[in-house]
């Protein structure tokens, strides 16, 4: 009798211990998932409205760009929605990051993202390269008047005014 009531003793025990530990397991699981949850921030600053493609840059960020490279996602608004070959769906929207370097005048695209009329996401691509030679950091020219130069200038534009 006595170790059939130590081994039920030791039975209950285990059991709220590990019930216990279970819930503790969990309250901290949620609260690091809380404490890691990222909200991304944005904010779209028109560059050129005038068109049935809208153009627009986050600014989120661009003041830490000084020197010569800025990095700035970009967002096109299609109205009417683009086909292009290889991609199933109309695209309603492009977010484009893109590195321009405002002294040698040449910009890459490093990732791009198009979106259908519900916002989910069509397809992506990322071109990331791991290179600092100019000739092969930067692939095409910014030509003049292109929404790449118009782009560049607003980054610029927004880099120098004073800050609020």
């Amino acid at each position: 009798m006595i170790i059939s009531d130590v081994i039920k003793n030791n039975k209950r025990l285990y059991y709220n211990s590990s019930s216990n530990f279970f819930s503790i397991l969990i309250f901290f699981s949620i609260i690091a998932l809380k404490i890691n949850a990222q909200t991304i921030k944005e904010n779209w600053v028109p560059v050129n409205t005038n068109n049935s493609n809208k153009i627009f840059i986050n600014t989120i960020g661009l003041e830490n760009f000084k020197d010569n490279d800025i990095y700035v996602w970009i967002l096109e608004e299609n109205d009417p929605p683009i086909i292009m070959e290889g991609i199933d769906a109309k695209i309603y929207k492009t977010k484009t990051y893109f590195l321009l370097n405002k002294y040698i005048k040449r910009y890459s695209i490093l990732q791009i993202i198009f979106y259908d009329a519900k916002n989910n996401v069509i397809k992506s691509y990322n071109y990331s390269r791991n290179t600092d030679n100019p000739d092969f950091k930067y692939s095409s020219p910014i030509l003049e008047g292109s929404n790449v130069s118009l782009v560049l200038l607003k980054c610029v534009e927004i880099n120098s005014s004073p800050k609020k």
